[in-house]
């Protein structure tokens, strides 16, 4: 059975609006979308959605229309203060882009979320999306991928082009 594309699983995040943004460890960037979801994580608990993206090994920018409000290698108050003062409403459009399924959301405000492999190592996730369906779409610097169950050991797919 063939599993859907990136752009495919990511599709399903239009109309969304995020909520519980978080910095996390150095630059780690998540999200959750969808209804919250009773929690499965050792303590301390964290409330998570029904889709949770994490922004794990990659570089990322936030922008608003008028300018770019911080990126991945920005101090930490400065990263705290761009997802607490941007407008994140509703997933106007998502795209996974380029070779390296670089990620383009674009919010109904005009605020921007661009994410930027910053590595072409096989090893290395650079972004994650934990679905509603118990899988988990990994995306590698090297131009792979994988959507399978989130306990389970990922292999990685063969280098595919990007889904538009």
């Amino acid at each position: 059975m063939d599993h859907p594309t990136p752009q495919e699983i990511v599709s399903a995040l239009r109309g969304k609006k995020p909520w519980g943004i978080r910095v996390g460890h150095g630059s780690f960037l998540t999200m959750e979308f969808g209804k919250p979801e009773a929690d499965r994580s050792p303590p301390p608990p964290t409330a998570h959605g029904e889709w949770h993206l994490w922004l794990y090994l990659c570089n990322w920018r936030i922008e608003s229309q008028e300018a770019v409000l911080s990126g991945s290698q920005d101090e930490r108050p400065q990263m705290q203060r761009s997802i607490e003062t941007a407008v994140f409403d509703e997933v106007r459009t998502i795209a996974v882009s380029g070779l390296s399924h670089d990620l383009v959301i674009e919010f109904k405000s005009g605020t921007r979320m661009l994410t930027f492999s910053s590595s072409s190592s096989h090893e290395q996730e650079q972004w994650m999306l934990f679905a509603p369906d118990g899988n988990c779409l990994g995306v590698y610097g090297d131009g792979t991928w994988e959507y399978t169950a989130r306990n389970q050991p990922r292999p990685r797919s063969a280098p595919r082009p990007s889904a538009q």
